[in-house]
């Protein structure tokens, strides 16, 4: 019987061993059919990618034989108008400038851009020696994208186009533009769309590795509309004069003079992003309040005001959410201006933080970077001190930024330092718990001011001011 019980547990233990190799190889062949399906994926994947790529290839090819074939004056690019009419590129043609193509069950976007060249063989219009007929020839360059294509995936080909014959005078002129970003550095690959009702032209290009766009042949107007843009880059445009627009632009339509290089330039920068946030003293989040929101790139001037006051691309009023904040993505860099709408229940505003001397309800947003612009409250039933330091410039009281204000009561032992920022103000306690009732000494010190030392009383739960007027030593 004992025998019969070891074979009996041998056999189990070997049953047992079996099912451990099953659940083994059945984890490893899993591990090998999911590698081998990736690796198929992906193998598919890039089959299919080129496969559309060679396709964008020959519909690019194509569609440069095309081009070919035309006459020379109908090489240029022209677009529907939405109203059964042509709009056209500059030199205008019979190419579409934009088409949505289906080829071997891909769906392609050909882009077209066609442009005079002037080549400094013969001079050139903007050059020394002046080419009173810069339309030399044309240059054509044929984009090609497609659906699913990875970033930056395209095919791109060129043709160059001669006339037949003689140069002959035209009535047209040179449209040229420059992009830069803000420190004057060229900027490439920039989207310019170029409008004119006048001139029955609507087009859309990308500068030069210098930045720059030129379209020799343009016909004569005054009411070029530009429309500057770069993919992570905030875009600018011209805006036609009052009372067109509500304010008195500072980029107007551009206007094209026969016979004249008519110039026009642009700074774009990376785009940046405003957080606007509501909080108390303590940094704690406050929902739900009303505030406004202005400022960015000037575009202009308002109307018949002296002194003259700014217009600017964004304005905004806002609440935030229940979590005291409100984003906007993509915005100019520049001076914005926030403040609260209105009162908020049991709190009294302070300052906007970080803010900026003089004008504390102010700050700047430096060229594609991420800033939280924190409006500061304190709560009004808290035993709390503000004390607000100023010196008078002769003419106003003017805050005073880095100023040193000490608050103590030895009776208790409290004693805290705080360092003024651009609004000139030291908020106490510095942290919760609230001050207790007392009689609280100051002392405020600032470099080439005298100092000033004085008393505070705190009697209850509430919030108290104290106003410092510092004297330069």
């Amino acid at each position: 019987m004992a025998r019969n019980i070891i074979i009996s547990r041998l056999n189990d233990r070997k049953r047992g061993f079996t099912l451990v190799e099953a659940m083994f190889f059945l984890f490893l062949f899993s591990v090998i059919a999911l590698t081998f399906y990736q690796l198929f994926a992906v193998g598919s994947k890039r089959i299919l990618d080129v496969r559309r790529k060679l396709g964008a290839t020959a519909l690019a090819s194509e569609r440069m034989e095309t081009v070919r074939s035309l006459p020379y004056a109908s090489i240029g690019t022209k677009r529907p108008d939405g109203a059964g009419g042509w709009d056209y590129g500059i030199p205008a043609g019979d190419i579409l400038e934009t088409e949505s193509i289906v080829k071997t069950g891909a769906t392609y976007t050909v882009h077209t851009v066609a442009q005079y060249e002037d080549d400094s063989f013969d001079g050139t219009a903007s050059g020394g020696t002046h080419d009173s007929i810069p339309t030399d020839y044309k240059q054509v360059r044929i984009e090609v994208t497609w659906v699913g294509a990875e970033g930056g995936q395209e095919v791109v080909t060129w043709g160059t186009f001669s006339p037949e014959g003689v140069e002959q005078p035209s009535n047209t002129g040179v449209l040229s533009i420059n992009v830069t970003d803000p420190s004057g550095a060229s900027l490439q690959n920039a989207d310019v769309h170029i409008v004119s009702a006048t001139g029955n032209v609507d087009l859309t290009a990308q500068t030069d590795v210098y930045g720059n766009l030129s379209f020799p042949g343009a016909p004569p107007a005054s009411d070029y509309m530009l429309y500057v843009s770069k993919n992570g880059y905030y875009g600018v445009q011209t805006y036609p004069a009052a009372p067109a627009s509500a304010f008195n632009p500072l980029d107007l339509p551009m206007s094209v003079v026969i016979g004249s290089v008519n110039q026009k330039s642009f700074a774009i920068g990376r785009s940046s992003g405003i957080t606007v946030r509501s909080e108390d003293a303590f940094g704690t989040a406050i929902p739900s309040v009303a505030f406004t929101l202005s400022g960015g790139h000037q575009v202009g001037t308002k109307l018949n005001t002296i002194p003259v006051e700014p217009v600017y691309d964004f304005s905004v009023s806002d609440t935030t959410g229940s979590d005291g904040q409100k984003a906007y993505a993509d915005r100019s860099y520049g001076r914005y201006a926030l403040a609260a709408s209105g009162s908020v229940t049991g709190y009294r505003f302070l300052r906007v933080d970080p803010g900026i001397l003089n004008t504390p309800d102010t700050f700047d947003m430096v060229v594609g970077t991420d800033l939280i612009a924190k409006m500061v409250f304190a709560e009004t039933s808290v035993g709390s001190v503000l004390v607000s330091v100023k010196t008078n410039n002769g003419s106003a009281d003017v805050p005073v930024q880095n100023a040193s204000v000490r608050l103590q009561d030895g009776t208790i032992g409290y004693d805290a330092t705080v360092t003024t920022g651009p609004s000139g103000q030291a908020y106490f306690p510095t942290s919760m718990p609230a001050l207790q009732a007392g009689t609280y000494q100051y002392d405020v010190t600032a470099d080439g001011y005298a100092a000033e030392t004085g008393s505070i009383a705190v009697t209850g739960m509430s919030l108290q001011d104290q106003s410092v007027t510092l004297t330069e030593e």
